[in-house]
């Protein structure tokens, strides 16, 4: 099923009506949310029991269930990026099935910015930063004091940015950046650990920010957030991730409820010379 759900993702048309399936006999609703969990991350509770949550709207995952009526008795659904996927049961004629639903979204990481504009653009947009000069960071001296090459977007976050947090809620480590550099974290953290684990961020609220490395293009690592090993992957890379961080509501963290957005700058860094 993952691989039809694939391919209606890669073909669809933006605007389209929504796309049915309807799953072979005898799949297990449980193992297929378990499935499309692990790339699409942990979904939402539409309906359950065939009792359909009254507050969905269009950007909450009203679509994914509006087909169904009365039919429908079980939905989860999960955001990924301008499709909105669900997985579910819905009874016809006394027969309980299992469908999967693909339907249209805008997406909040899209829509509005300029076509181009890379995930650190978008970033200075939400937030109005102006880019400020910035104590220039080696990039291939970090790298090879890591063993490892560093992802382009945080790359071009770092360049822009510098040290601070977005929101008051996720701070960047930084290279050189006093108390939250990030080859001093790694190196206080065993990396390279056998778990592949490179911490990019904190938070004051105990989450820990991570990259999952272990590809050989870091631009593929994804990340992960969570608490005391309890982690939860987004299929993204940090650009992206921080974009829907600040807008999407799919992504349930508190930033994205906020009217405005704005990066707080911490550049305690020495300026040699």
């Amino acid at each position: 099923m993952v691989a039809a759900i694939w391919k209606i993702i890669d073909s669809s048309v933006a605007g389209g009506p929504p796309v049915i399936l309807e799953a072979p006999e005898g799949t297990s609703l449980k193992e297929l949310l378990a499935e499309v969990s692990r790339w699409a991350g942990r979904p939402r509770n539409l309906a359950a029991d065939g009792f359909t949550d009254p507050s969905l709207t269009e950007r909450t995952g009203l679509p994914l269930v509006e087909t169904f009526g009365d039919e429908l008795l079980e939905m989860r659904g999960w955001a990924y990026r301008s499709h909105w996927i669900g997985c579910g049961s819905v009874v016809t004629s006394h027969r309980e099935r299992v469908v999967v639903v693909i339907a249209h979204r805008e997406d909040p990481a899209v829509t509005g910015f300029p076509e181009g504009a890379s995930w650190a653009e978008k970033l200075c947009i939400l937030t109005g930063w102006e880019p400020v000069p910035q104590p220039a960071v080696d990039w291939p001296a970090v790298e090879a004091d890591l063993g490892t090459s560093l992802p382009s977007d945080y790359k071009e976050i770092v360049d822009l940015f510098g040290p601070g947090g977005f929101d008051e809620y996720v701070d960047l480590l930084v290279p050189g950046a006093r108390g939250m550099d990030l080859v001093d974290w790694a190196k206080s953290e065993g990396y390279p650990a056998p778990d592949g684990l490179l911490r990019w961020g904190s938070s004051e609220q105990e989450f820990d920010f991570v990259w999952q490395t272990g590809t050989a293009d870091p631009d593929d690592w994804p990340v992960l957030v969570g608490q005391y090993g309890d982690w939860e992957r987004y299929d993204c890379g940090l650009g992206e991730f921080l974009v829907r961080m600040l807008t999407d509501r799919m992504y349930a963290f508190p930033t994205s409820r906020l009217d405005a957005h704005f990066f707080r700058s911490d550049d305690f860094r020495s300026i040699e010379g």
